[in-house]
């Protein structure tokens, strides 16, 4: 994830897990998709999601960075403007916001005589929160690990074997 406006890449962790320690059931969501065919590239996404009642709401923060273009019409940043700092909604208001939005976009891209590349199509843009995702609840990021069995040889130019760990202690190789 990129740092956007000086927000730390775990911010929107550090967001749910301040939603959660308020009492909220927030969640962070991460959306991944395969590539679907013709100019539809695969991708993934993370945001916040919160469960109130039953209803689930996207916390998107910054949602008009997400369709910034180079050499934007001034009615396109006007529109750009009217976006909230902080969008907070329901799903299908969401997906309308980003079908409008995906549709001055590729006017405004029309007008200045530049292609609509295929990560700024409708399809794209709405994978990023309607794709299937995975729902974490981690205050901390999972990272990768490595593991090793005991008896790994991990050797060394000296003929030290660290992974024996035991025969290490003893002195012995």
């Amino acid at each position: 994830m990129m740092v956007e406006f000086g927000l730390s890449e775990d911010f929107k962790r550090q967001l749910m897990s301040h939603l959660r320690h308020k009492g909220f059931d927030a969640g962070l969501c991460k959306s991944r998709w395969e590539k679907l065919g013709g100019n539809l590239l695969s991708g993934n996404y993370e945001y916040v999601d919160v469960n109130i009642n039953g209803t689930r709401y996207i916390i998107e923060v910054n949602l008009a960075e997400q369709f910034e273009i180079a050499r934007p019409t001034t009615s396109y940043t006007s529109l750009l403007e009217v976006i909230p700092p902080i969008f907070v909604g329901e799903p299908k208001v969401l997906k309308r916001i980003v079908k409008l939005l995906c549709n001055a976009m590729k006017n405004s891209m029309k007008i200045g005589g530049m292609h609509l590349p295929p990560w700024r199509r409708n399809g794209y843009m709405q994978s990023k929160w309607f794709a299937r995702y995975k729902r974490t609840v981690n205050e901390i990021p999972v990272r990768p690990t490595i593991s090793f069995r005991c008896k790994d040889n991990f050797g060394s130019n000296d003929g030290f074997k660290v992974g024996y760990l035991a025969a290490a202690l003893d002195g012995t190789s």
